[in-house]
């Protein structure tokens, strides 16, 4: 008495499996739900920790203007304007921000 071969029994099937298009658009989606929600969460904590620093940072720069006088704290108002204009120009035509987020895989 022989032992069936696995092997064999595998070789010999005739058709692949079928592919459940179905199910894997709904693992993709489910997947994309939730690399938008950290990606989501990651860049609300940043924004409230830019927020947060320039909370604590703004009477210091107050204070820094107001030494400065009125002439030199209007030159840096155009330059701080001017280069978040630039900041924004550069976004727009690379599409790709100078800071970047660590991609985190939680899957």
């Amino acid at each position: 008495m022989s032992q069936p071969d696995p092997l064999a029994d595998f070789f010999a099937a005739d058709t692949a499996p079928a592919v459940d298009r179905g199910f894997r658009m709904a693992v993709m989606e489910k997947v994309a739900a939730r690399r938008l929600r950290v990606e989501l969460v990651l860049r609300s904590l940043a924004t409230l920790l830019l927020l947060l620093g320039v909370a604590l940072v703004s009477p210091v720069l107050q204070r820094f203007a107001q030494l400065l006088g009125q002439d030199l704290s209007q030159v840096l108002l155009v330059m701080l304007v001017a280069g978040t204009v630039a900041y924004l120009g550069h976004f727009w035509l690379t599409r790709q921000p100078i800071l970047r987020l660590p991609r985190l895989r939680f899957f």
